[in-house]
């Protein structure tokens, strides 16, 4: 029984120092932002287990559709990330929240998402720009690059905001 105490009091512990690292490594302005980390970062989490359906679960539904289901999807990313060594991502994470705007159907918000790739002697460095929207009153979200050129902005959300201003991606390339 102490042992199961003991275990649930280490647990709680680290999950609040992991939020608090979290929020102070972010920064929210309000709840809705803190939600906004939380999702991005739950997503981030999957990204780097490649667990691949829960990465799904966080990406946009219009992706979903286009791909077939969560299944699908999962299934593609997964034979991507094959061509990629486990070793070559180096980092990956979420950047700062640069707009929230709220439509009469829904909240969205551009993310930034940060990531340094070594690949056969050269160093990526990228911030690509993430779409994120709720449909629950900014509680939880499901995301989008919107630095893709397969597939513009528009292609994927039709009534995105125009209110939201979308940078354009920055890639460094280091050899």
């Amino acid at each position: 029984m102490k042992n199961i105490l003991f275990a649930l009091f280490l647990f709680i512990s680290l999950a609040i120092a992991c939020k608090n690292v979290a929020d102070k490594h972010h920064s929210p302005a309000n709840e809705t932002e803190a939600n906004i980390y939380r999702s991005a970062d739950s997503m981030m989490a999957a990204f780097k287990r490649k667990d691949w359906l829960t990465f799904a679960h966080y990406n946009h539904p219009a992706m979903m559709k286009m791909m077939g289901g969560p299944q699908s999807f999962a299934s593609f990313i997964a034979e991507q990330m094959k061509q990629i060594p486990d070793t070559a991502i180096k980092k990956l994470e979420t950047g700062k929240i640069l707009q929230v705007v709220k439509t009469n159907k829904d909240q969205q918000c551009v993310l930034e998402q940060n990531m340094e790739m070594h690949l056969e002697g050269t160093k990526i460095l990228s911030t690509t720009y993430l779409i994120g929207e709720s449909l629950d009153g900014g509680k939880s979200w499901t995301f989008f690059d919107a630095s893709t050129k397969a597939l513009a902005p528009k292609d994927i959300k039709p009534d995105i905001s125009p209110e939201l201003k979308i940078p354009e991606k920055k890639q460094e390339v280091l050899q």
